[in-house]
């Protein structure tokens, strides 16, 4: 990423690996430039987007657009590689204006120049019934981005042609505005990337019943055991309970760990704010760390709406609050989701060493 970046005039200085607040800053700009959120953190979709420009450019792909070098640099070569990022300001030079993309030509001419008969059409076999969507979060996010591209955009609560997508582009939004915030909390504090993993890791394998209970139990019994078993683990005050939930969260989603990425939004919750219940809606709806389950999944998202409409503080992209409740209202009340119900659950105790204290700011 860092010599991406170079490459294409967003200084991030001596490519070491070290994504320190040179290579924060680089990536903000890159943002920038490209229309994307300037967190200073890269989603899957933005890396992609940077990282294929950069193979492109290695391999000599720019020589075809030297109007876009003269007039900006390699810096305009990023749009012009990525003609789905915003309007195409730069078209593929091998595509006349108005044209449509064929087959390359052959070297030596058709068949007809060899004297071969082509062979006559064939049927296309059918394809088999197509599985689930993504098993990974970050797949089922890549899905989504390139189904909303190929919409035009997000849709919206007063047209809502697609709940189930509407609702994924709103997981996919949340998720990463927690994985930036919640990366950018841990810098903040000084925490070892490392030493991070390993304690959400442990906090994560002491809150699968937890997670389990989920379908079955109320969300009071849902907050009531986290915070039981957050005492357990040395979390028995609330303002460290959300802070890890808010660092396990980021985690999660950075590793791909839907496990981990659950159980942080399952502190976050137990500590009070009700607004994080939307991921655990998401992650219910999805199948992400636990099993699929339409019913328990509609009720998550009552609460976390409810409070929203409250007056709550949102836990996700404030500036789009009232518009996200909109189309997750929407979405839900479009008769267009299968609410399967699900049985209750047991209670399984967990147990687990003490989770170190955190340098939290003021």
């Amino acid at each position: 990423m860092q010599s991406a970046l170079n490459a294409f005039g967003f200084p991030a200085g001596v490519v070491d690996g070290d994504l320190g607040p040179r290579s924060r800053a680089a990536i903000g700009a890159y943002q920038a430039f490209m229309g994307f959120p300037g967190t200073g953190f890269l989603d899957e979709y933005q890396k992609g987007v940077l990282l294929n420009a950069h193979r492109r450019l290695q391999a000599g792909d720019g020589a075809a657009f030297p109007n876009v070098l003269a007039a900006e640099g390699t810096k305009g070569l990023l749009k012009a590689f990525t003609p789905t990022v915003g309007p195409s300001t730069y078209p593929d030079p091998q595509v006349a204006q108005g044209g449509r993309i064929g087959a390359p030509g052959a070297p030596f001419g058709g068949p007809e120049d060899l004297g071969v008969v082509p062979d006559l059409p064939v049927a296309v076999p059918s394809l088999p019934q197509a599985g689930p969507t993504a098993t990974r979060m970050s797949e089922r996010c890549e899905f989504v981005a390139l189904t909303t591209r190929i919409n035009q955009g997000l849709i919206q609560a007063d047209a809502m042609l697609d709940a189930d997508q509407a609702l994924s582009e709103q997981f996919c939004e949340a998720r990463s505005f927690a994985l930036a915030v919640g990366q950018s909390y841990a810098v903040q504090i000084g925490f070892e990337e490392a030493q991070l993993v390993e304690i959400c890791t442990r906090i994560s394998a002491a809150l699968g019943p937890v997670r389990a209970m989920m379908a079955g139990q109320s969300a009071q019994a849902v907050q009531a055991r986290v915070v039981e078993l957050g005492a357990s683990l040395g979390m028995a005050d609330l303002p460290k309970l959300a802070a890890y939930g808010k660092l396990c969260t980021a985690q999660g989603y950075r590793l791909d760990d839907a496990e981990i990425a659950l159980s942080g939004a399952l502190l976050s919750f137990a500590a009070g704010q009700r607004p994080h219940a939307e991921l655990l809606a998401h992650h219910a709806r999805e199948g992400f760390g636990l099993a699929a389950q339409g019913a328990a999944a509609f009720s998550w998202y009552d609460i976390a709406l409810d409070a929203l409409e409250r007056g709550a503080t949102p836990a996700f992209l404030p500036s789009k609050s009232a518009q996200r409740v909109a189309v997750m209202r929407a979405a839900i009340k479009s008769g267009q989701l299968q609410a399967d119900t699900v049985g209750a659950v047991p209670m399984v105790p967990a147990s687990g060493g003490a989770i170190p204290d955190l340098p939290l700011p003021q």
